[in-house]
């Protein structure tokens, strides 16, 4: 199966529970248009429910589900199988966020395997170096790092967790995409994080409770372009 290619750095828009439904597609249409003018990788973590029709016109944009469940095909109810995700329209997962139902380390494996086995890309959160260690052994596409603490706060995280994180996951697998989070609020917290090792830079509520969301995505996108220009950029390459 064919799937798009993801360059570094990447750009983050996640929903979460902010938004959904025609305005969500609006920034959408909006992460599209900035993807292709300016050769960039968008990755949208938006609600299960909007992933079809997000997908229908955000064609180069990375549509990530905000979760699944560790389930295959069969009699469990109210589950989200990978597989369904995958034919809806998205193109990767998010797993074990802190804010989305809390999973099992043998749940999350298992939601890891499922999701490669149906095409999708895999974005797995980790709040500490240990846990960054521990979902490094799995290869995911992507670790992101956040402190829980942080989530939403409008603090970035230290530069010393910044590095120590990167390198343990790097000195593991440098093939995984780090992405640093949690308290973005501007284009120079994007630029500033990817000068100690991310690879990604983005936001939530830092997007989505602004007065103006396509601003602040548009002031992301400055961050992006000027760490791309001083720090370089690469394709991930699949397993």
């Amino acid at each position: 199966m064919h799937r798009k290619s993801i360059k570094t750095p990447t750009l983050g828009v996640n929903a979460k529970s902010y938004m959904w439904g025609d305005d969500l597609l609006e920034i959408a249409e909006y992460c599209e248009k900035i993807a292709v003018e300016n050769d960039v990788t968008v990755t949208m973590n938006v609600p299960v429910v909007d992933i079809y029709r997000i997908a229908q016109v955000a064609r180069h944009v990375i549509i990530n589900a905000q979760l699944m469940d560790a389930i295959e095909p069969g009699g469990t109810m109210g589950g989200i199988v990978p597989q369904a995700l995958a034919d809806a329209g998205a193109d990767g997962v998010i797993l074990n966020h802190a804010l989305a139902r809390p999973m099992t380390l043998a749940q999350l494996i298992k939601a890891v395997r499922y999701a490669k086995e149906a095409g999708l890309y895999t974005f797995v959160c980790a709040d500490s170096v240990e846990e960054a260690l521990m979902v490094a052994s799995l290869h995911p596409t992507g670790i992101i790092c956040e402190q829980s603490k942080l989530i939403g706060s409008g603090v970035v995280a230290s530069q010393e967790y910044l590095q120590s994180t990167t390198k343990a996951i790097k000195d593991y697998d440098a093939n995984i995409i780090v992405m640093q989070g949690a308290g973005i609020k501007n284009g120079d917290d994007i630029y500033r994080n990817i000068k100690y090792g991310s690879e990604s830079g983005g936001g939530a509520s830092g997007i989505f409770c602004s007065a103006d969301p396509k601003a602040t995505i548009a002031d992301f996108l400055d961050g992006i372009l000027r760490a791309r220009r001083d720090f370089g950029s690469r394709v991930y390459r699949e397993d």
